[in-house]
């Protein structure tokens, strides 16, 4: 499947299944929301120096929290994608469920596949987009989709992503969608960065509680932003997975696509020809 047909498959899965993708981000963005104020409290409180050890100590919990609620959103995303491409009913509360149960496997094993990845620093910059995409592109996939984890799901990413140039094919598609989609979270964020930086400029004049409100809102518009885009990468990142299983895996496509009818054209020919072409030379 080529790029503009991948970015038009996953805009149709996200439209038809707006409600559940956009609410399971929803819920990591307010609450982003209200841990990135309570962490920038010491930049707004007048008297912040007399609390600085609690606003710090505030601060710091404040970003854990956010990581870990972001980071089980986007499994949930993910999960939840996965199973409306392969067909399958899915339920709000059964995607968070779901990544719960293997959110200890998927740090653990995201934490592994850190270390080979490093090994691109020795490459500058570009080796480490390269290891990046060899060892993460689609990492979260397989462990939440197939149910591996730790040397076993990285090892068949590797075997996925890396034969025959396809890392460079990932990396073209990674960072086109990576592209679209944080300028389309600048654009519909820009209001909550305006705000933000009004803050900022104004404090002086600015009472507290006006600054307070500010500083909220800003968030909560950049959050909601967030809340609204990122979803769809979700989608395009498991569909590329998918794809990539296609490309690889064609006589299985079976219990891939068990709901035929509800995937666009472009997925159906794809993945169709892709089958037959497999079946052929297997046969």
């Amino acid at each position: 499947m080529g790029l503009p047909e991948m970015l038009e498959e996953s805009l149709e899965i996200y439209r038809q299944n707006f409600a559940l993708l956009f609410g399971l981000a929803l819920i990591p963005a307010l609450l982003s929301a209200v841990f990135v104020t309570i962490s920038n409290l010491w930049l707004t409180l007048p008297g912040a120096r007399e609390l600085e050890p609690l606003l710090i100590a505030a601060m710091v919990i404040s970003y854990i929290l956010l990581l870990l609620t972001a980071f089980i959103g986007y499994g949930a995303q993910i999960w939840a994608a996965g199973q409306v491409i392969m067909g399958k009913s899915v339920g709000f509360g059964e995607a968070w469920m779901a990544v719960l149960k293997r959110s200890g496997a998927l740090l653990l094993t995201l934490l592994l596949a850190f270390f080979p990845m490093l090994a691109g620093l020795a490459l500058c910059f570009v080796g480490v987009l390269v290891t990046g995409v060899i060892f993460f592109a689609v990492l979260e996939q397989i462990i939440l989709l197939e149910g591996i984890a730790y040397f076993r799901a990285i090892s068949r990413h590797v075997q996925l992503v890396y034969p025959n140039w396809e890392w460079a094919r990932v990396l073209g598609f990674y960072l086109a969608s990576y592209v679209i989609v944080m300028l389309a979270q600048t654009l519909l964020g820009w209001a909550g960065m305006v705000l933000s930086l009004a803050v900022q400029i104004a404090r002086e004049a600015l009472p507290l509680s006006a600054q307070l409100g500010m500083s909220a809102l800003g968030q909560l518009w950049q959050q909601l932003a967030n809340a609204l885009v990122m979803p769809y990468w979700s989608v395009f990142l498991t569909l590329l997975y998918f794809d990539l299983r296609a490309r690889r895996e064609g006589h299985d496509l079976q219990v891939l696509l068990a709901r035929w009818d509800e995937l666009g054209s472009g997925a159906k020919k794809l993945w169709g020809h892709e089958a037959r072409e497999t079946g052929q030379g297997t046969g």
